[in-house]
């Protein structure tokens, strides 16, 4: 008896962490597919500079890790099959502190689960935020040939500014926000906004009209602190793969609700002062040190 309960609590505990990990890989699989949202980015994207060894070096990194991996279970595994074969099943006897360590293991494993799904959740929700960014920095980048100067990523304390377009009279501080849609059809895609508030078909934000706004201001201070004369910063949310609806009152607002297709609204400053270029030298110098140096 004390043989089998002995050969069925190694075997568990060998493969429980497997199984659990499996298992809560399915479950957030089938919870992606119950939930129903796809992203509203559809069709090809250019390649920016260097994409392609971008995506050789995310390759190689992952099989670095691979093999780092395997190194590090060569040891143990090696140990545990020699070990397995000179055991006398029939004379083991598992003590208190013996189950103690299993169950801590076991629970160990448990935590390690729990908090692995989270960061799931936040690398998937990260890939759409940088397809969207790209995507919108594709769209934007076409601004340079009509005289706008675009940057994108602009580090900041504790955030960033995902683009800046440096348009003829004034500042524009773009927030990208990448949401998925549910549903099938055009309609699935609309997105309203009243000047206040974002209203998808399903739900409304404020949220991201609050950040455009607190960005845009951070930029003016910064811009004039930097260039020690007044910039005017106008904030814009961008929504890549939905189709903005802009109601009336939202004509007046002080944020810009855009699809990357919309790019008129940076030319919808005719009624203010042009920006001289040499007060545009000097907010294009302040936005690059923003960037870090490059380290070897």
């Amino acid at each position: 008896m004390n043989t089998i309960v002995g050969l069925v609590v190694m075997v568990v505990a060998m493969s429980l962490p497997l199984a659990m990990a499996v298992l809560v890989v399915l479950w957030e699989k089938r919870q992606r597919r119950l939930e129903g949202r796809r992203s509203p980015l559809a069709g090809k994207r250019a390649h920016l500079p260097g994409e392609q060894l971008r995506q050789r070096i995310a390759a190689l990194g992952e099989a670095i890790e691979e093999r780092l991996v395997q190194l590090l279970l060569v040891g143990p595994l090696a140990l545990l099959v020699v070990l397995f074969a000179k055991v006398q099943w029939t004379a083991l006897r598992f003590t208190w502190l013996d189950w103690g360590v299993l169950a801590a293991a076991f629970g160990l494993c448990a935590w390690n689960i729990r908090k692995l799904l989270p960061l799931w959740r936040e690398r998937r929700s990260s890939m759409d935020g940088e397809r969207a960014e790209v995507a919108v920095g594709q769209q934007l980048s076409g601004l340079q040939a009509q005289e706008c100067l675009v940057l994108h990523d602009i580090p900041v304390e504790g955030f960033n500014i995902d683009h800046v377009v440096v348009g003829a009279a004034a500042v524009y501080a773009v927030e990208t926000k990448s949401r998925r849609k549910a549903g099938k059809g055009k309609a699935s895609a609309n997105v309203a906004y009243d000047g206040k508030a974002l209203k998808f078909p399903n739900w409304v934000e404020t949220r991201p009209l609050e950040q455009a706004r607190a960005q845009a201001r951070w930029l003016a201070d910064y811009l004039g602190g930097e260039t020690g004369e007044p910039v005017p910063v106008i904030p814009v949310l961008c929504l890549p793969g939905w189709f903005v609806q802009l109601e009336r009152e939202a004509q007046q607002a002080e944020v810009r609700v855009i699809n990357p297709k919309m790019t008129g609204v940076f030319f919808e400053d005719g009624a203010m002062r042009r920006l001289q270029q040499a007060q545009r030298n000097r907010i294009v110098h302040a936005l690059l040190k923003r960037y870090p140096e490059l380290q070897d």
